[in-house]
């Protein structure tokens, strides 16, 4: 998840059709299908446009919208405390690059680049065999939890 520290609820209501495009996101949130179901995540964040990799198995895109200055990436089932950078509050490219390092690992490239304008579309720029995206993708979440 990467989420403003403003969001007091980062977990977002996914359905059928989120899970089959790899993500689920609000206006200020985004969460991320992971290539492994089970296992371990390195994530690095670099506040620089996406570069392509041979390696990237899945990259998708999306809006994201900062408003505290603060931003928090974090598993769904770390009991720690997510880590948080400071970012300049504004509108921003985020992109979440994966790819597999071991059975139950895979490393996580996420990319903050700010927009010129904001974004109001996401995009999948790479797609592995687990991804069959609906088209148009669905670009709102509920919130996880809330009926």
């Amino acid at each position: 998840m990467v989420y403003d520290k403003n969001v007091q609820l980062p977990g977002c209501a996914w359905t059928d059709e989120h899970s089959r495009q790899g993500f689920a996101r609000r206006e200020s949130v985004a969460n991320f299908r992971a290539l492994i179901d089970f296992g371990h995540a390195d994530v690095q964040v670099s506040l620089d446009a996406y570069e392509p990799r041979l390696e990237y198995e899945r990259v998708i895109a999306v809006p994201f919208k900062v408003t505290s200055g603060e931003v928090i990436v974090e598993g769904p089932e770390e009991t720690e405390p997510g880590r948080a950078f400071a970012l300049t509050p504004g509108d921003y490219r985020l992109v979440a690059a994966q790819y597999a390092t071991g059975d139950e690992e895979e490393a996580v490239d996420l990319f903050l680049s700010p927009a010129t304008e904001p974004p109001q579309r996401s995009a999948i720029l790479v797609a592995d065999k687990a991804l069959s995206p609906p088209s148009p993708l669905i670009e709102a979440a509920g919130i996880a939890g809330e009926q």
